[in-house]
């Protein structure tokens, strides 16, 4: 095992640094086994090295944004094919960022598990913490395993579980190859690891970086809404919103300007962004005329959130969940919230999901102008799906609801990228929702074959 983290430790390095800067760089006698609680701790608490990161690609591909002619010149070609759901994505490299940032994350998450495995403890306040430290690693191992599906494998379909998913990821030995998953056995995994955290973690953790019970409940609430299992969202959102539950009011949050939410609001139950590429800084990237038409004068969030472009009759998301410009990629409140929502309103509990959309709705708009909605049926079930798409925005969800609700003719929608002069389209079980394996992964690994 020490040999093992050894070798991890240098290919963390190596990744991270690139192999030039690794080679040149001298032996540092700072570089220790990882082999204490602290230093397990320490490891993931390493959120400049993907520990609070997801991939972007689910941003790239949804219907959010408008990209500019300038943004688009910019961006990698891997991102471009991605933005205009082109079928061979791998255009000049057999590589993307998410597949390596996500499972570097993962490999991380195994060098805790593996080490907490070996650790022994000297007493039962060790013990404890060893626990809460594994529940935490595999807390992150589910969000990596979990994230990497919404792309790397098609839209989960629970008549169709045998679907080839993903190569699992359950030990930091960097020498063991492993094949191609099921859609079902990732998932058992995922379940497993968040059902071992949620039983043997803090409710809240010391600080939102770190993985809480609070988290591994609002990410279990995910999980099932992309599986379909409304009654278990209902269940574990239950008990996420029962540890924490605070909205922001945005009659309190200053208007016209950027930035607006604190770092680690109270919303915020754990803290992720997106990775940023060229795109995430950039002017030209514009919030979709179609979503921001669905904001009306006396919702906050039209000011709150947005700010004109310098591009005429476009508008910049200019206040994100992260406190700066990364988009936020993390779980929040208003997730689980609209989870609890729906998936109340999907086992016959109408009362209940009303009750949650006006919470939301009254902490969003003007004061003394929102009248409580009074829906049932199928027209709560739009408004809620709206607000969805209207509170989630720029966070990678919007993805995973379109390859979920695609799958029913009702909700479908089929995209297009008519606003960058393309005729580019994306049907509701386009090849699209689904991008291929890197290439080399399958030289790398034979066992993928």
């Amino acid at each position: 095992m020490k040999n093992q983290l050894i070798a991890g430790a240098l290919l963390s390095i190596w990744s991270l640094t690139g192999c030039d800067e690794f080679l040149d760089a001298k032996p540092q006698q700072s570089l220790v086994i990882p082999n204490t609680l602290n230093d397990f701790q320490a490891l993931l608490d390493a959120e400049p090295r993907y520990m609070n990161m997801v991939g972007n690609l689910a941003l790239l591909g949804s219907d959010e944004m408008v990209l500019g002619p300038n943004v688009l010149t910019r961006i990698n070609p891997e991102e471009k094919a991605m933005y205009f759901w082109e079928k061979e994505i791998y255009t000049q490299s057999d590589m993307v960022n998410e597949w390596r940032t996500i499972y570097s994350m993962i490999y991380y998450a195994n060098l805790v598990i593996d080490g907490v495995e070996d650790f022994e403890p000297r007493d039962e306040a060790e013990r404890l913490r060893a626990n809460e430290l594994k529940g935490a690693a595999m807390f992150s191992r589910a969000l990596g395993h979990f994230s990497l599906m919404q792309v790397f494998a098609a839209p989960y379909d629970p008549e169709q579980t045998s679907l080839p998913g993903i190569p699992l990821r359950t030990t930091a030995d960097i020498n063991l190859q492993t094949s191609l998953s099921s859609t079902a056995e990732v998932y058992a995994l995922i379940l497993e690891d968040l059902e071992f955290a949620r039983t043997h973690m803090q409710d809240k953790a010391e600080m939102v970086t770190r993985a809480s019970k609070w988290s591994a409940e609002a990410l279990l609430s995910r999980v099932f809404m992309t599986m379909q299992e409304y009654e278990k969202v209902v269940k574990h959102a239950g008990i996420a919103l029962s540890i924490g539950n605070e909205l922001m009011d945005f009659n309190t949050l200053p208007v016209g300007g950027t930035y607006t939410f604190p770092r680690f609001n109270p919303e915020v139950i754990h803290h992720a962004r997106l990775l940023n590429n060229r795109m995430t800084f950039n002017a030209e990237q514009f919030v979709h005329p179609d979503l921001y038409a669905l904001y009306d004068s006396l919702d906050l969030r039209k000011t709150v959130l947005f700010d004109s472009a310098r591009t005429e009759g476009y508008v910049n998301l200019v206040s994100r969940y992260t406190g700066d410009y990364f988009d936020f990629g993390g779980l929040a409140v208003d997730e689980v919230l609209l989870d609890h929502a729906e998936a109340s309103l999907r086992i016959g509990n109408e009362k209940e999901a009303l009750e949650d959309l006006n919470e939301l709705l009254r902490h969003r708009y003007v004061s003394g102008e929102f009248t409580e909605l009074n829906l049932s049926g199928e027209p709560l079930m739009r408004r809620i799906l709206e607000e969805r798409r209207k509170e989630l925005l720029f966070r990678g969800i919007r993805w995973l609801d379109l390859r979920r609700l695609n799958q029913d003719p009702a909700y479908a929608v089929t995209l297009d990228r008519s606003y960058n002069g393309s005729e580019a389209v994306l049907p509701p079980e386009g090849d699209g929702y689904t991008v291929s394996i890197p290439p080399n992964e399958y030289t790398l690994n034979p066992n993928l074959d």
